[in-house]
């Protein structure tokens, strides 16, 4: 097994309205080995030692989603559970202050990608919103709906436009779209029949990319979405994130939240999916996947049956780090 460091944000108590209780990550986002944030209902999160120590930055809320594009800066999306309303904050000043974009137009919180000048906000069945100039100007698109996921691979060609791919469902049937001019125009992918509920999408190039699926569904392409395989992990679960390196190697997670039914819960590859083996099971439950790397590697998520979050940390470099503080 690999060698995973397990930790928590710091949240004290629970039940009862004691304590300040700290549960339920949704997401994590690095700057670089040290600098890390995390958000989830039970605050937002910075840590300056790569996740094992966290100073709370904002209280408890709907803190869905978090994405760094610098040192210092930093995109929120907060999200309000039964209502068409999501509001999207930056910070440019390590979280001291916030402004709020885009005040009144997010009606939903389903994703948040930042990349290269790339601003992406999933509205979910509402019209989604898109920024090609680090957030100065926006436009509406309407060809997303039902969005579950947008992955923008690693390879990012700014001066000729990139690519990025946006997961959705129809009735239940996944469907992907592809753009490879920055999301000026989009076109359907088509994706083999007979396909579970998707869940979670990740692309590691342009041409390599993984969507997974309830039942334990992995579906790979290797040649940028023209032609598809079909894996299966060792489980019936659903697959709730995924991160891959270039080299096919990552990890996959699975629902794993019935406190009463705790088993797997991420899986390890290393070769595209075709094979799997136990990375973490118990009580554990990941909701998202970062990786800088493999030997660098986090995921985020909550312990079922108690009111903690959860950081898993895998480290394989932690000789040749500083102390932690």
């Amino acid at each position: 097994m690999l060698p995973f460091d397990l930790t928590d944000t710091g949240g004290t108590g629970g039940g009862f309205g004691l304590g300040n209780p700290h549960t339920h990550l949704w997401d994590i986002d690095c700057w670089d080995e040290r600098i890390c944030w995390s958000c989830g209902f039970g605050g937002v999160f910075k840590s300056v030692d790569g996740g094992y120590h966290w100073e709370t930055i904002k209280s408890k809320g709907g803190w869905y989603h978090v994405q760094l594009t610098g040192k210092e800066e930093i995109w929120l999306l907060e999200g309000f559970h039964g209502e068409a309303k999501g509001r999207l904050w930056y910070s440019k000043d390590d979280g001291k202050s916030w402004e709020e974009i885009l005040a009144g137009q997010v009606k939903g919180f389903g994703g948040l990608i930042c990349k290269g000048p790339v601003r992406f906000v999933l509205c979910n069945d509402f019209p989604s919103l898109m920024s090609l100039d680090h957030g100065k100007t926006w436009q509406f698109l309407h060809s997303l709906f039902g969005s579950l996921q947008v992955s923008i691979p690693g390879d990012v060609k700014q001066e000729k436009g990139f690519t990025i791919y946006a997961l959705g469902h129809k009735q239940q049937k996944p469907y992907l779209l592809q753009s490879k001019d920055s999301g000026r125009s989009w076109k359907e992918i088509s994706l083999p029949e007979g396909l579970p509920y998707p869940r979670s999408l990740f692309f590691s190039s342009s041409w390599m990319g993984w969507i997974g699926f309830d039942q334990g569904k992995i579906l790979a392409t290797s040649d940028g979405a023209e032609s598809w395989q079909l894996y299966a992990l060792p489980t019936q679960k659903a697959v709730t994130a995924l991160w891959f390196d270039e080299e096919g190697r990552g990890f996959a997670a699975v629902d794993n939240g019935n406190y009463a039914k705790l088993s797997e819960a991420l899986f390890r590859t290393e070769d595209g999916g075709k094979s799997w083996k136990l990375a973490l099971s118990g009580a554990k439950q990941f909701n998202r996947l970062l990786g800088l790397g493999l030997k660098r590697f986090w995921a985020v998520g909550f312990v079922p049956g108690t009111p903690n979050d959860l950081v898993a940390i895998l480290n394989l470099e932690k000789e040749n780090l500083p102390s932690n503080p």
